[in-house]
Parts: C-alpha cells; sequence; structure tokens
C-alpha cells in the first residue's frame, strides 16, 4: 500500500473502528497527519511572526491582520480536529491487526500514548483473528510466511 492509497483508505474509513489495518496503512497516515500538523503551526507562525507586533516600537495590527491570524489558527484546529478521528480508528485497526484492543488508545489521555504507538509497528497476528481476516494471508503463502514469487517460505526453490 502506498502513501496515496493508505490515505484514501483511511478517509474511506473515517470512522470506522472494526477491522482490521497493516502497518503501511497506519503509518503513512500518521505521517500524512504529522505533517499536515507541523505544515499548520508552521503557518501560524510565519503569520504571527509577518503580521503581529515584534517590538515595542511596532505598529498595533489591523483589524484585517488580526483576522488573517485567527482564521488560519481556527482553519489549523478544524484541520487537526478533522484528522482526528480517522488518526484514531486507523491506530485502532492496526492494534487489531495485532491481535490487541483499541482500548489500548486510552491511554492516550493520561500521556502514555507512546505505549500503543509502539505497539503499532510488531507485525500482525497470522489468520484470521476476532477483528476480522489476516490482511497479508495472500503475501504469507500457505505455510505463513514470507516467499518471492516462484519460491517458497524459507527461500528453497520448488523441484522442477
Amino acid at each position: 500500500m502506498g502513501f496515496g492509497q493508505a490515505i484514501k483508505t483511511c478517509f474511506d474509513k473515517y470512522a470506522t473502528f472494526s477491522g482490521r489495518a497493516r502497518r503501511a496503512e497506519f503509518w503513512f497516515f500518521y505521517l500524512f497527519a504529522q505533517v499536515v500538523s507541523v505544515l499548520g503551526f508552521a503557518l501560524i507562525l510565519v503569520i504571527a511572526l509577518t503580521v503581529l507586533p515584534t517590538s515595542e516600537g511596532g505598529d498595533d495590527p489591523t483589524a484585517a491582520e488580526q483576522a488573517l491570524f485567527f482564521g488560519a489558527i481556527g482553519v489549523v484546529v478544524i484541520a487537526s480536529l478533522a484528522l482526528v478521528i480517522p488518526l484514531y480508528t486507523a491506530w485502532a485497526r492496526r492494534l487489531h491487526d495485532m491481535g490487541q484492543s483499541g482500548h489500548w488508545l486510552w491511554l492516550n489521555l493520561v500521556s502514555l500514548g507512546l505505549v500503543p504507538l509502539i505497539m503499532a509497528i510488531f507485525d500482525s497476528e497470522q489468520g484470521t483473528n476476532r477483528w476480522g481476516h489476516d490482511p497479508k494471508a495472500v503475501e504469507r503463502g500457505p505455510l505463513g510466511a514470507y516467499a518471492p514469487p516462484g519460491q517458497v517460505p524459507g527461500g528453497y526453490l520448488p523441484r522442477q
């Protein structure tokens, strides 16, 4: 799954906590959300430094400049809030893919969000679990290990 496909998938499943999500889907969307946040706050910083007074002798910003500044803050806050729901749903689906409950995300409320974030690094649970079928089943093959086309898992070439 590529970057664009992961973003599209997460927005298609905007509020869907059920199911499973592969690592690529979660991490690409997580990267997208972080880039949007950083760019948004950089925009606010640039507007603040150019519009708001920077010294005692500076002129007070006009009403239009203040509206621009607060409007930019509003847009960034709305964009960040719009990304929170699909981020948490993808995160819950990622935990489901590992065989864990999405309730681990409650740790974010007590500043322990690093725990489920580290958990999202681990590989998927093989086979079907209570949240759905294995999205990597096709790649794993019948023996449950990865193998390039034309080879069996373990790196051995099939007999001819």
